[in-house]
């Protein structure tokens, strides 16, 4: 009989090196997301047989689940149809919020590899509570030999973690209301003159109301709104006879009053700002503090996947997402929309970003109960995701409200992948947030100095470090190459998680860049990446691309729509190695290169044209191929 541990993450890694560091016959797996952490318990168990990678099986576990997984969140959906289950995060199917996928993705590599090895000893170190508990489950039902080491302080590293949340609730909760009461201020001093927002006059062609996101690059050197998602769209839509308007409203909570009119009073004196928050009651704030309570027990049943149960990675979620904001901020929208129809407004579209967030399902919800328009406008403004489930609706959660009516795209290749997906009406308007990229990819002038390597991150943090570490582990030692790092602006990395990276100092050769992405990728000779549209912009200058597999999330690297564009690397030594080879490169064998990439790139990204934006105001159907 296997001996079969579970040991919490969170709790010490010495007592259970104590128990298994002279047992030659004893294999272990961390699972979870944590990198820091990962490397703390790899520190403590050196004397212990090597950890299994499991980064290339999570990835093939994924490929394995998906359509199940998709399948089973939409009985869930069938089963919970209610405002409170499609603006939660388990119905969302985000990554980047809810560990369920990820988590069972792990179920199956730790049951596959017990089942099909004869080594008599596994230790799983989880950081999940949740999953820590199902493996416990399998442990018992599967007649291993359980060996609970840990029991209480793993019992109350989850009691402390609650607390954590509790408090990051609550302080989450406290900074929404602010953040809240800024905006109103600021909306109802600019739009005094306004009133409830002027109607459309028969000049118009009709009225579009805009939702976009205020960033701090949305206000330019002059003192201009940009809008770095639609672009022109906004501006040529007024030259067409249209009435357009932005509506504003907090979805994060880190602005600030000053911050707010900086970024609005642009807005307002172009007469695009709508005074959202003149509608709105406070009310409506105190009720999205506590709808998440409302929800809590949803779903209630939780049905067995694959004969397994997934109880406790629920439960576990559920408690997360009842302290998040996300779903009192995605709340916010609903209520917004039901207001807007109780003062009969009436727009002929409504039109916001597409990533089927539940912020954009809770506002679709909303603008379909109270009549406020007739036609959504869904804007994919970047590359769809690989495994990314957000953009998998199945077939209940298509017949349902929360998808808009028109979704119009940044390039032909994903209007045919959503197609493919079941979404209906889809058209191409052209790449807004990419019109400065050019259009025909050119050689580059192919640096004879020390090349350059520019690791980009996403908005995640553990991902993040994990690229980092990578790096370090596969170019540390190598002054040769100069390595740039462009952490994405919503990370804030201490220096704390940089010293645990790179084990103390950073190498000289390494350095954190401040300039913008544009102006780094003008002068780089590969780009290393990891789940983020970045990966396009760079090829189309010209530049190579290498991705690396992650251990600690689900890979959703964009190029693996294009195998024939994709370079991928599953551990540091595989990093170098392939780096090293396109840096080394000829002339030649980097033009062939080039000549392969011209064609899938045209359908990534198509030119914005006048009879692109067309797809904004005519309502027509992208043909199935």
């Amino acid at each position: 009989m296997s001996k079969f541990l579970v040991v919490s993450a969170q709790s010490s890694p010495a007592r259970a090196n104590r128990f298994v560091r002279l047992d030659t016959d004893c294999r272990w797996i961390y699972v979870g997301q944590d990198i820091r952490l990962r490397m703390h318990w790899e520190k403590h168990l050196e004397g212990v047989q090597p950890r299994i990678n499991i980064g290339e099986l999570l990835q093939q576990a994924a490929e394995d689940l998906s359509d199940d997984f998709n399948e089973w969140i939409d009985r869930l959906g069938r089963s919970h149809n209610s405002l409170g289950w499609w603006i939660g995060q388990i119905s969302e199917k985000n990554p980047f919020i809810s560990s369920i996928y990820f988590d069972v993705c792990c179920l199956k590599i730790i049951r596959d590899q017990v089942q099909s090895s004869s080594k008599k000893t596994w230790l799983i170190v989880v950081e999940s509570h949740g999953l820590r508990r199902t493996l416990t489950n399998y442990a018992q039902g599967a007649n291993l030999d359980l060996i609970r080491i840990d029991r209480l302080s793993a019992d109350l590293s989850a009691f402390k973690q609650s607390l954590i949340c509790v408090a990051y609730g609550l302080w989450m909760r406290i900074a929404l209301i602010k953040s809240w009461v800024s905006l109103w201020r600021v909306i109802r001093d600019l739009c005094n003159s306004q009133s409830r927002g002027e109607s459309v006059d028969s000049n118009h062609k009709g009225s579009v109301l805009f939702h976009s996101w205020l960033r701090d690059d949305s206000v330019n050197n002059d003192g201009e709104f940009v809008d770095r998602f639609f672009g022109i769209l906004p501006y040529h839509l007024r030259k067409q006879g249209y009435d357009v308007k932005y509506f504003c409203l907090p979805l994060t909570v880190v602005a600030n009053h000053s911050e707010y009119y900086k970024l609005l009073k642009p807005l307002s004196e172009s007469r695009l700002l709508f005074p959202s928050h003149i509608y709105m009651k406070f009310a409506d704030v105190l009720k999205a503090i506590f709808y998440p309570f409302i929800c809590c027990r949803l779903p209630s049943r939780v049905p067995t996947f694959r004969s397994w149960s997934l109880y406790h990675m629920v439960a576990e979620d559920r408690w997360k997402q009842v302290w998040s904001f996300r779903t009192s901020a995605a709340y916010l929208y609903y209520a917004f929309a039901i207001r807007l129809g109780m003062d009969g407004r009436k727009f002929s579209r409504v039109l916001g970003t597409f990533e089927n967030h539940i912020w954009e399902r809770a506002m679709n919800l909303g603008v379909r109960q109270s009549n406020v328009s007739d036609r959504i406008i869904g804007y994919q403004h970047t590359t769809l995701h690989w495994n990314y489930h957000c953009y998998s609706p199945k077939s209940f959660e298509l017949q349902t409200g929360g998808l808009p009516d028109q979704i119009v795209c940044t390039g032909s290749y994903w209007a045919e992948e959503l197609l493919r997906r079941g979404y209906k009406h889809v058209n191409v308007g052209g790449a807004l947030r990419f019109d400065t990229l050019p259009d025909n990819i050119e050689p580059r002038n192919r640096s004879n100095s020390k090349p350059i390597i520019l690791v980009t991150s996403n908005a995640g943090e553990n991902l993040t470090l994990e690229v980092l570490r990578n790096m370090y582990l596969a170019f540390g030692e190598d002054p040769d190459i100069k390595i740039w790092i462009k952490i994405h602006p919503h990370l804030h990395l201490t220096s704390s998680h940089f010293d645990s990276v790179f084990d103390g100092d950073m190498p000289q050769h390494f350095y954190i860049k401040e300039e913008s992405v544009p102006e780094l990728l003008s002068n780089i000779d590969l780009l290393v990446y990891s789940s983020t549209s970045l990966c396009f912009e760079a090829l189309s200058m010209g530049i190579p691309v290498l991705s690396v597999v992650p251990e600690t999330f689900i890979d959703l690297d964009d190029l693996r729509f294009f195998p024939q564009l994709r370079c991928a690397a599953v551990n540091h030594e595989d990093l170098r190695v392939k780096a090293q080879k396109i840096l080394g490169q000829s002339n030649d064998e980097y033009l062939n290169w080039l000549s392969n990439i011209k064609e899938p790139m045209k359908t990534v990204f198509t030119p914005v044209t006048s009879g692109t934006l067309e797809a904004f105001t005519v309502s027509e159907e992208l043909s199935e191929k």
